[in-house]
C-alpha cells in the first residue's frame, strides 16, 4: 500500500497523522520525498493552510501522484471551517474537473 497524504496544517497534522498511522499500521514508512514511494509508504506533506490547499497544493500533489504512478491512495485532509462539508467538497471536485485528472473521488 503506498499513501501520498495532503494535509492542510502546518504542524499539528503531520504529527497527528504520523503518529496515527505508526499506532494503526506500523509496517507503513514515511518517505521523505514524494518520488520514493514503495511498497507500505506513506508520503506526507502540509499545505499550511487553506485556501493554499486546494488551489495551489492540490495541483501540484495530483501532478506528483499521476507522474510517479506509484501510489494506491492520495488523501486529502482539510477543515470545512466557515463552509460546509458539501461546499468544501464542491470545491475539491471543480478543481479537479479544472485540472482534468484521472484522480477517483471518494468522501
Amino acid at each position: 500500500m503506498r499513501i501520498y497524504f495532503l494535509v492542510e496544517g502546518r504542524r499539528t497534522e503531520p504529527e497527528v497523522y504520523t503518529a496515527w498511522l505508526s499506532h494503526l499500521v506500523p509496517e507503513l514508512t514515511r518517505m521523505k520525498r514524494y518520488d520514493e514511494a514503495s511498497a507500505n509508504s506513506y508520503f506526507l506533506i502540509s499545505a499550511e493552510g487553506y485556501p493554499s490547499i486546494i488551489w495551489e497544493h492540490m495541483p501540484n500533489a495530483i501532478e506528483d501522484v499521476n507522474r510517479t504512478g506509484g501510489y494506491d491512495y492520495f488523501v486529502v485532509s482539510l477543515d470545512a471551517d466557515e463552509a460546509t462539508v458539501e461546499d468544501r467538497i464542491d470545491e475539491i471536485k471543480r478543481l479537479v474537473l479544472v485540472e482534468n485528472s484521472p484522480i477517483l473521488l471518494a468522501f
